[in-house]
């Protein structure tokens, strides 16, 4: 495992290496729109095949981090587990100590009273050759009064309780170490299955250093990429929750028993442009799809909404593509971890519910059903 990370680690920082002297010998110049430009001409005349093994490495490379992240969550989860077994496991022998030291002492008492006979409690309290076997046995015989086996049956369950407990731990902890060793498994043969595909890229003669610098290039700024887009996003939930689409921005329309309102892509972002300075975010409605995008980034996510309490419009994506490779679905929803894409209208609602939606080029149409009754 250490070795095929030190593989990668080589491999990635070798591409990043390519990267830097290939964007200065062709006399590239920091802050251009795209740094990748020049690679990506020269790549357009590449073979499909080619294509195809830069987007199943960068796809790999996605799922690879994704893995090694689940694996240190399985690390966590299996140490947290034990921790608890431990503390059971203390709770437990304290909760035996108890059930014995209490048994021990009204075996005690039985036998004195089996030896005198039905004697007097007094009788019984003077045979106590200590201040503190006077008092333990006091405190036995009020309890022998009210029930005799009530303080053994009490600890026995709690006991009882206990072990159960420990039981399911210590199964929970068999499941998690089960999916740890599935998933060191699979990203086992992930990493194997990316070095073959690095090591045919790096055979390729003449051209091999573009693809390397182009997939090197494209993971580095992917990690950048993932926090900016959380902070768009939030930023895009501000603009909206603060009100700022014009009230005009939903054009009503009346039907047989429905009111509809159709709502424009361009107004949306329009709206976002004046109100943000973070990199641009794009909305695309699509008869088929919705699509949200920054430009400048070079990421398209597609997908559709889903109507929330009436009034917001939650966006679900299904695809999504970065520099013109696709995402995996892990990164996608890695992506949208620290918040989803919200689209608020309820003040454009009047009051009124959303009920359906549907999907038209260049608008999106709310429906509300009306109700005679």
């Amino acid at each position: 495992m250490k070795k095929l990370y030190g593989i990668k680690t080589v491999i990635i920082a070798g591409f990043t290496i390519a990267l830097i002297l290939a964007i200065l010998s062709t006399g590239t110049v920091v802050g251009q729109a795209d740094p990748f430009s020049e690679i990506r001409e020269k790549m357009a005349g590449i073979s499909e095949d080619e294509k195809e093994i830069l987007q199943n490495l960068f796809t790999l490379a996605q799922e690879i981090e994704l893995m090694e992240s689940e694996e240190k969550k399985f690390a966590r989860e299996i140490e947290v587990i034990n921790r608890e077994i431990k503390d059971l496991e203390a709770a437990i022998a304290e909760s035996g100590l108890a059930y014995a030291k209490k048994q021990e002492s009204l075996k005690q008492v039985l036998r004195s009273y089996q030896r005198m006979g039905p004697g007097s409690f007094i009788e019984i309290i003077l045979n106590s050759d200590s201040l503190s076997a006077f008092l333990q046995r006091i405190n036995t015989l009020r309890d022998l009064t009210r029930n005799t086996g009530e303080l053994l049956e009490q600890l026995e369950t709690s006991g009882e309780r206990l072990a159960a407990e420990k039981v399911k731990l210590s199964e929970k902890l068999v499941l998690a170490e089960e999916k740890q060793k599935q998933s060191r498994e699979a990203l086992t043969k992930k990493m194997e299955l990316k070095a073959e595909k690095e090591e045919y890229l790096a055979s390729l003669k003449g051209e091999s250093e573009y693809y390397q610098a182009y997939l090197a290039g494209i993971e580095q700024v992917w990690g950048e990429l993932r926090p900016l887009f959380s902070e768009v996003v939030r930023d895009f939930s501000r603009i909206i929750e603060e009100g700022n689409l014009p009230v005009d921005a939903l054009k009503i329309s009346f039907s047989f028993f429905e009111l509809r309102g159709a709502i424009e892509d361009r107004t949306i972002n329009k709206v976002v442009s004046e109100q943000s300075s973070l990199p641009k975010i794009v909305f695309a409605f699509h008869s088929d799809r919705v699509e949200i995008s920054l430009p400048e980034k070079y990421l398209v996510l597609s997908g559709t909404f889903a109507v929330m309490d009436g009034h917001a419009l939650e966006f679900q994506a299904q695809e999504g593509s970065f520099y013109g490779m696709p995402l995996a679905p892990g990164s996608i929803a890695e992506l949208l971890s620290e918040g989803e894409i919200v689209l608020d209208i309820e003040p454009l609602l009047a009051g009124n519910v959303i009920h359906d939606l549907k999907l038209k080029d260049g608008y999106l149409e709310l429906i509300h059903k009306l109700s005679l009754f």
